[in-house]
C-alpha cells in the first residue's frame, strides 16, 4: 500500500512539471501561476504546494527535467558518431546537437526562448546545457586532431555552437524546412571554415621555381 502511494505521488509530481512546462510554452513566464500549472495537471491547487515549496522550486525542476532529456538526447546522437571524412564527421556532429535540440519542439521552443534568463533557474539550468555542448564540440574536435592545427578550438566550438542554435531556431520557427539541406550546407561552410583556419597557421609554401631556405 505504501508502494502505491509513492507511486501515485511520483506520477502527481511529474504531472505537475509536465504542466508547469506546458503553462511557461502556453502562457509565458508571467503567466506562470499556480492555479493555471494546477488545471493543466488536473489536480487541485493546493496539491501544488504538497510537491513544490513555491514557484521558483517548481521552475527550478522543471528546467532540470528539460536540461536532463537536452543532455541525454545530446549524448545518445554523439555515441553514434563514427570516424569519417571531415565533411562527415561535422555533417553527423550537427546533426545529432541540431536533431536533439528539436526532437521535442515545444521544449526546443523553451529552451531557446529562455536560455539567456540569467538569474532564473530556466536561464542557470539551460546555461550548463549550453556549456556541456561547448565542451564536447572540443573533445570532438580534439578527438579528430585538430588541436594540433587551430588556434583555440574554444573560440571554434563558440561559433559551431552559435550556428547549432541558429540551425534549431530556424527549424521550430519554421523557416528552414529542408533540414537535410540545412545539415549539407552547414557541414561544407564549417569545413571550409576550418581548413581555412589551419591554412593561416601554416607557413606559406614558397612559389613554384623559387629559391628555397639557405
Amino acid at each position: 500500500m505504501a508502494t502505491s502511494r509513492k507511486a501515485a505521488k511520483a506520477r502527481t509530481r511529474q504531472k505537475l512539471l509536465d504542466a508547469t512546462l506546458k503553462v511557461l510554452h502556453r502562457d509565458g513566464r508571467s503567466g506562470l501561476t499556480t492555479g493555471r500549472i494546477a488545471e493543466a495537471a488536473g489536480v487541485a491547487q493546493p496539491t501544488f504546494y504538497v510537491h513544490f515549496s513555491d514557484m521558483d522550486d517548481a521552475l527550478t525542476e522543471a528546467a532540470d527535467l528539460v536540461a536532463q532529456r537536452m543532455l541525454e538526447r545530446l549524448r545518445d546522437y554523439r555515441a553514434n558518431l563514427s570516424m569519417g571524412s571531415p565533411i562527415e564527421l561535422v555533417r553527423a556532429a550537427f546533426s545529432a546537437s541540431v536533431k536533439a535540440l528539436v526532437r521535442d519542439r515545444k521544449l526546443a521552443e523553451l529552451f531557446l526562448r529562455h536560455r539567456r534568463d540569467a538569474g532564473t533557474p530556466l536561464g542557470e539550468r539551460w546555461a550548463q546545457v549550453t556549456q556541456r555542448a561547448r565542451l564536447d564540440l572540443v573533445r570532438d574536435m580534439e578527438r579528430w586532431g585538430l588541436q594540433t592545427s587551430l588556434p583555440d578550438l574554444n573560440i571554434y566550438a563558440e561559433i559551431l555552437v552559435g550556428m547549432t542554435l541558429a540551425a534549431a531556431e530556424g527549424v521550430v520557427d519554421k523557416r528552414i524546412e529542408d533540414l537535410d539541406l540545412m545539415l549539407d550546407e552547414l557541414a561544407h561552410f564549417t569545413v571550409a571554415g576550418l581548413q581555412a583556419g589551419v591554412a593561416r597557421e601554416r607557413p606559406a609554401a614558397p612559389p613554384m621555381g623559387a629559391p628555397g631556405p639557405d
